[in-house]
Order: structure tokens, then C-alpha cells, then sequence
């Protein structure tokens, strides 16, 4: 199951139209917690990724809340539709049609997806509580709160990359000058080398004639 919808077979509850009140929680890393997770979970849900699935807190006790309705670090799932009848499989591979869609969508378009259910939200009033400068997400964020925490580091990326990307511009068009200066700067070298060229070889032949005038003159003298 999408980590946008509650793992728990029957639960029609997702990020986007939870009712007030209901929040996701994600599952535990204690294997303790765990095994006792995927005891209570047996014949609750097809598929249960550790690393992706939520449940949501429609199916915990109110003991299991604090009063501030987050929950506990002991916490299990206990309550349950009565239609949940199916053996759960602990997988790490998608294999309903949501996980399989969403395997298939590049990353920007599964970005513009979330940016368009999410612009139909309040962004969470705490949401800087829960994450730190690196965009990193705390063990305790709400799935909605990772999922504006998740495009406002897709945000900050993209404006990195375009800095980036100007900035290079820059420097490439720094390097572009410099090469037509240098091509420009060789090529008046290589016509003052033609130049010069041409006076040695004309010079070449004034001293030729020199020369020849010379052994005339030294011939006439002798005589």
C-alpha cells in the first residue's frame, strides 16, 4: 500500500481526505515493537513495508496518546474494520496498482502530483518542528508533514540547481570570451609572424643585392 494510505485493509483513510483529528504514524524500528506490530497486523493488511507503510491513528486506543495526541512510543495497532481478513505479507516491493503507478512516475512528475493535492491543503503551522536545516524529517513527523517537508526540499534543490546552473553559465561564458580573445590574439600573432616574415625575406633580398653590388665594385677597383 502507498505510503499516502493507511496500510489497514477496509481504511479508507489517505493523506489527502483524513478527517480532522487523524493523523498516520509510520511503523516502528524496534523489532520488539515490531514483532509485536506484525502479530496484531496478521490477517489486517496485504502488504506491510516496514520502510513505507502508514497506519492510521483510527486504529489505536486513545491510551495510547499523549495529550497532545501524539503517539506513544509503545503503541500498537489494536483496532480494526471488521472486514480485515487477509494474511499480511512483509514485502518491500510494490505490489498494488498505486505502488506499481507510482514506480513508473518520473520524480518530477510524481512531485507535480504531490504539489497539486498538496496546494488543495494548509501547510501544517509547526511544520519547521519537524525537520531540520538539511530537510530531514524526525521520527515522529506526520505523513503529511514529510510530504511538504518532501517538496519543500524538491523546492530548495531546484533553486540550488538553477543557481547552480546560472553560475556556470557565467563561467562558461567567461571561458567562451576568453577563447575568442586568445583566438583573436593568435591569429594578429600569426599575421605579425606572416609580417615579419615578409621583411626578413625582403631584407634577405636587399643584402643579396648589397652583396652583389659590392663584388661588382670590388671587381672594377681591381682593374
Amino acid at each position: 500500500m502507498s505510503h499516502t494510505h493507511c496500510a489497514i485493509l477496509g481504511c479508507k483513510n489517505t493523506i489527502f481526505n483524513k478527517p480532522i483529528g487523524v493523523s498516520f504514524h509510520a511503523c516502528p524500528s524496534n523489532s520488539e515493537l515490531r514483532s509485536k506490530w506484525l502479530q496484531m497486523l496478521k490477517k489486517k493488511c496485504t502488504v506491510l513495508d516496514w520502510t513505507r507503510s502508514r497506519i492510521c491513528s483510527r486504529h489505536f486506543e486513545n491510551k495510547y496518546f499523549d495529550a497532545q495526541r501524539k503517539l506513544k512510543e509503545n503503541a500498537i495497532p489494536t483496532l480494526f474494520p471488521v472486514n480485515s481478513s487477509n494474511k499480511v505479507t512483509d514485502v518491500t516491493t510494490p505490489r498494488t496498482k498505486v505502488d506499481r503507478l507510482l514506480n513508473k512516475l518520473t520524480q518530477a512528475e510524481l512531485m507535480a502530483d504531490i504539489k497539486s493535492s498538496l496546494s488543495k491543503m494548509k501547510e501544517p503551522a509547526n511544520l519547521d518542528n519537524y525537520m531540520n536545516d538539511d530537510f530531514k524529517c524526525r521520527s515522529d513527523t506526520p505523513a503529511e508533514a514529510q510530504l511538504w517537508i518532501l517538496v519543500k526540499k524538491q523546492d530548495h534543490l531546484n533553486t540550488r540547481l538553477v543557481e547552480q546552473v546560472a553560475q556556470n553559465k557565467k563561467h562558461v561564458d567567461v571561458l567562451q570570451k576568453n577563447m575568442e580573445e586568445d583566438r583573436a590574439s593568435k591569429k594578429e600573432m600569426e599575421q605579425s609572424v606572416e609580417t615579419y616574415k615578409y621583411i626578413v625575406k625582403c631584407l634577405q633580398e636587399k643584402l643579396a643585392t648589397l652583396e652583389e653590388q659590392i663584388e661588382i665594385l670590388t671587381t672594377v677597383e681591381a682593374r
